[in-house]
């Protein structure tokens, strides 16, 4: 069934036009389809060809959204064709549905085995979602010493160096570095080396988390799946539970994302997340690729 408002454009194994919507949170940017539009099995290798910034669309993933009974499901795809839980996302079809009339302004999307409940408010929502898991098997992590707890502790070294940070969930696998933020050539070795590491079996996000002032963070994103990018709604919500956890401290923390700020708040580190931000779309398409 086609949702109300929604034109059907044609289908990838069908007809050669997909109609697309190109959306942005934070300097998080992804093209939306419908899924009423595309089979689920070829949303993967729709993902690496719509999100190619040279012979594509460009996008940091790709969103797949439409309506399973009273609500939005989401699905997203990251650049390599893998599936993955995003925060951005999240508030970006929560913009979309709305504008489309499917949803009022306070409603649950289904996302990755999660309902997670929306709030727009003007030109911001806040996403409502668990709490943080440092547990191995939640985030998840293969580390060799100390194997139950992935606070605090030596995330990677190639037995000279030693980088120390945690390794956590907010939905999707980030590993928080507090400290100054990395220079260009640090950060594009240690990224990707952090990523693949053996002791992270799904991969993993790495985020820098530098404490500018009493709760307000600086940080700089390697996203899994995809490397840099301008903002990461789960990322900036693992920095602040894990700053959180190190002050043991509660209440909003701003984080200042490349693209963007976005305000993670929390009665206890490990307490349910709230994040607010901003999200818009940019324009929309056919897509005859």
């Amino acid at each position: 069934m086609v949702p109300r408002n929604h034109r059907r454009i044609g289908s990838l194994s069908g007809a050669a036009e997909l109609r697309f919507w190109k959306v942005e949170a934070i300097g998080n940017d992804f093209p939306l389809v419908h899924l009423a539009d595309v089979s689920g099995d070829e949303l993967p290798e729709l993902a690496k060809k719509m999100c190619d910034r040279h012979f594509g669309i460009g996008g940091d993933g790709l969103l797949a959204l439409g309506m399973e009974g009273p609500y939005p499901r989401l699905r997203m795809f990251n650049p390599d064709g893998t599936e993955d839980f995003c925060g951005n996302g999240l508030r970006c079809a929560a913009i979309h549905a709305h504008r489309l009339g499917w949803v009022d302004t306070d409603f649950k999307i289904l996302h990755l085995g999660k309902s997670v409940r929306c709030l727009i408010e003007g030109e911001s929502v806040t996403t409502f979602l668990g709490s943080a898991s440092y547990r191995p098997a939640d985030v998840p992590t293969k580390f060799e010493s100390d194997p139950e707890n992935g606070f605090d502790r030596v995330v990677w070294t190639d037995g000279t160096r030693e980088i120390r940070g945690s390794s956590l969930t907010t939905g999707s696998t980030h590993t928080v570095i507090p400290g100054p933020l990395p220079d260009d050539e640090e950060f594009g070795e240690l990224g990707p080396l952090l990523e693949l590491a053996p002791q992270f079996p799904a991969r993993t996000s790495v985020i820098w988390a530098e404490a500018l002032a009493p709760m307000v963070l600086s940080v700089r994103i390697w996203e899994r799946g995809v490397g840099e990018t301008q903002g990461c709604g789960t990322g900036s919500s693992a920095a602040a539970v894990d700053y959180l956890r190190r002050i043991e401290g509660s209440g909003t923390v701003e984080v200042r994302n490349p693209g963007g700020t976005v305000w993670v708040s929390a009665d206890r580190w490990d307490g349910p997340i709230a994040i607010k931000g901003g999200a818009k779309e940019i324009y929309s398409g056919v897509w005859q690729g």
